[in-house]
């Protein structure tokens, strides 16, 4: 458990006063970054680096997460597919706006009452999004997108505006694109964010308090029957930071207002690049929700998960999933290389 802290700790030393800051694992190959994003001190994590024009197809793969959008949840995933391609295809992640503790902010409760800016808004989020497309990944390398969740309508609505780029492909992993607050588990979360999710951002302000030590043994008793990946325990001390918290709960409630109607025009405009994941017992994007879209769509690439992975997948899946993108993509790379 000590190691896990130390690691937590040196990580908040490393983001304290600094705009853009960079860490290496030698290890692993992976690059932690944060960079301004129309503004916002953003988190990415970086496997690989993009080729220069001259050589061969430049291939990356784009991970969207979903809420919370801490892209360190994914660095499992994301190693998995990077090692997966013998390391020569990038595998960058993008965090949500505010999702990710910035240790050089601090807040009152007068601050954490307010309605956050609207970079920190679902649409906000996904011109966030854009930006970092725009700003990071020149027009010919091919992207394959890789959405959660949320992130999975993030990625749909991102492809109207990134014509001017090549995506190959657009993966969505148990994709919450339509009635939210309507299902199962949004029965129960809607009321509770509309009238309540105050109370999540106190509680998160009380622990704030706690040692980075004692915090993590919080961490750690939560997660106690389940193999959840040291990232996954590292990436959830972002959630005793109130102003995380009241971020991504305020954009969770945009969710359950926003996302409503499947948005049928952009899935049949896109429909030749779109993939669709769905769980067997997912609670936010049920079974009837792929019977539904398999009717709508006959044609989509559709499949429904056979080995009861969770919608949290990245908690306890991550090398499953990550094989399961793998071994789906492969008919596009065998195009790409003929």
């Amino acid at each position: 458990m000590s190691h896990g802290v130390n690691k937590v700790q040196s990580r908040i030393c490393r983001k304290r006063g600094s705009s853009r800051l960079v860490t290496m694992e030698k290890d692993s190959g992976m690059r932690s970054e944060f960079q301004s994003v129309i503004g916002v001190d953003t988190h990415v994590l970086k496997f690989g680096e993009l080729p220069p024009p001259s050589q061969h197809t430049a291939l990356l793969f784009l991970i969207i997460p979903g809420n919370p959008g801490i892209i360190e949840y994914y660095e499992e995933f994301m190693r998995t597919l990077y090692h997966l391609s013998n390391c020569q295809t990038p595998v960058w992640g993008i965090a949500h706006a505010g999702h990710v503790s910035l240790h050089n902010r601090t807040s009152s409760l007068t601050d954490l009452v307010q309605m956050p800016p609207d970079e920190f808004s679902l649409q906000g989020q996904i011109r966030h999004k854009i930006a970092f497309v725009r700003q990071n990944v020149p027009e010919h390398v091919k992207i394959v997108m890789i959405g959660h969740s949320i992130g999975c309508y993030i990625g749909l609505k991102m492809m109207d505006s990134l014509q001017d780029h090549h995506v190959l492909r657009c993966f969505m992993l148990f994709p919450t694109i339509e009635r939210m607050a309507v299902s199962p588990r949004g029965l129960y979360a809607t009321p509770f964010l509309r009238y309540f999710r105050w109370m999540g951002v106190l509680a998160s302000k009380f622990l704030s308090y706690f040692s980075p030590h004692m915090q993590y043994r919080l961490i750690l008793r939560f997660f106690k029957n389940r193999k959840a990946p040291e990232c996954a325990l590292n990436a959830s001390m972002n959630l005793f930071d109130p102003c995380c918290v009241n971020n991504f709960t305020f954009m969770a409630l945009q969710e359950m207002d926003e996302v409503t109607k499947l948005p049928k025009e952009l899935i049949k405009r896109y429909l030749s690049k779109l993939s669709f994941y769905y769980g067997s017992s997912d609670h936010w994007c049920p079974k009837e929700y792929f019977y539904q879209m398999k009717k709508r769509f006959p044609h989509a690439d559709l499949r429904l998960c056979e080995h009861g992975y969770s919608h949290a997948f990245i908690l306890d899946a991550s090398e499953e999933i990550a094989y399961t993108v793998w071994n789906w993509l492969q008919g596009d790379l065998h195009k790409l290389n003929d």
